[in-house]
């Protein structure tokens, strides 16, 4: 039935009523209109039935403030990372992390958030893409806050 309808185009202005006859039954089919489409900005919100997401992956992959999130995130593990290694290279001091040995390798040093940064990469790229852009910054502002603390904390203790 729904191809029959979509098959048939009217011959007059959309703003009247569509009548067909359909079966030996007069079908009338009122005004339909159109879904609205708008872009997403800083505050769009997604919703669960949506049929689809906000942005597109050209939009969350070129959104400036993602970049900078994650840039920002990226740099505070490397600053956490290379502080711990020179820390432990060149000083008397031990890696506090239970889940590190007392004297870690650098590669250790690095695997050791590689998974929390590549969940945390494909979770706000989600977030951006399906919920909204504010939330974005929330896990990784986290995160770049300890790293930021951790990776001062061997500049204050242990030099």
């Amino acid at each position: 039935m729904f191809l029959l309808f979509a098959a048939i185009k009217p011959a007059f202005p959309q703003s009247q009523t569509l009548v067909t006859e359909y079966e030996g039954e007069t079908v009338s089919l009122p005004e339909n209109p159109q879904p609205q489409t708008q872009k997403a900005t800083f505050w769009s919100a997604g919703r669960f039935d949506a049929p689809a997401p906000l942005r597109t992956n050209r939009e969350a992959f070129h959104d400036k403030a993602w970049r900078a999130t994650q840039l920002v995130w990226l740099s505070a593990i490397i600053y956490d990372s290379e502080l711990t290694h020179q820390g432990l290279a060149h000083h008397n001091c031990v890696e506090g992390n239970e889940d590190l040995s007392h004297h870690p390798s650098r590669a250790a040093i690095y695997l050791s958030y590689l998974p929390v940064y590549g969940v945390g990469t494909a979770f706000n790229y989600l977030v951006l893409r399906f919920i909204g852009k504010p939330l974005i910054f929330e896990l990784a502002g986290i995160n770049t806050v300890q790293h930021l603390i951790g990776g001062s904390q061997w500049l204050t203790r242990c030099w």
